[in-house]
């Protein structure tokens, strides 16, 4: 009798933290990721903080104005990364290109957070709050990178 209460013990503690544990998994990774797409998508903004016509029309001018820029530097990162299969091959010297590759990258993120700080001026307290929180489930999403890595990994 003594063994069947240890067994059921132990199958109750096994059960709470089972429970425990996808419990904190469905908080931590449960939320759905807000796409870079999304926040660049001047309709999507205007549904997701209820913008007015006068600030979806302000909102739609600055992304028009980043999605050149941005398209400028991924290409001028782009240009620099197709080049380095040269270095790798010893033809030309890699570290000048890591560099601009670099720099397009920085001069990317720089206006990202410019971007954000002048759509977050054009709106209420209250759309800040909801503008907060999808930068914050786009960034706080799967990296870049581990997808990379996963993809190798599973190849």
């Amino acid at each position: 009798m003594n063994r069947k209460k240890f067994i059921l013990a132990w199958l109750a503690l096994i059960a709470v933290a089972a429970l425990a544990s996808a419990a904190t998994h469905w908080l931590l990774c449960g939320r759905t990721a807000v796409t870079q797409e999304s926040l660049t998508n001047t309709s999507y903004l205007t549904q997701a903080l209820d913008l007015s016509a006068d600030q979806a029309a302000a909102v739609g001018k600055l992304q028009a104005e980043v999605g050149a820029k941005l398209a400028e530097y991924c290409e001028r990162h782009c240009a620099a990364r197709a080049q380095l299969a040269l270095a790798i091959a010893g033809v030309t010297n890699g570290e000048p290109l890591i560099k601009a590759m670099s720099a397009a990258y920085e001069e990317s993120e720089r206006l990202t957070w410019a971007h954000i700080q002048q759509v977050r001026a054009l709106l209420t307290p209250a759309q800040q709050a909801r503008y907060d929180a999808l930068i914050e489930r786009c960034v706080s999403g799967a990296c870049n990178m581990s997808n990379v890595a996963n993809k190798k990994d599973n190849e």
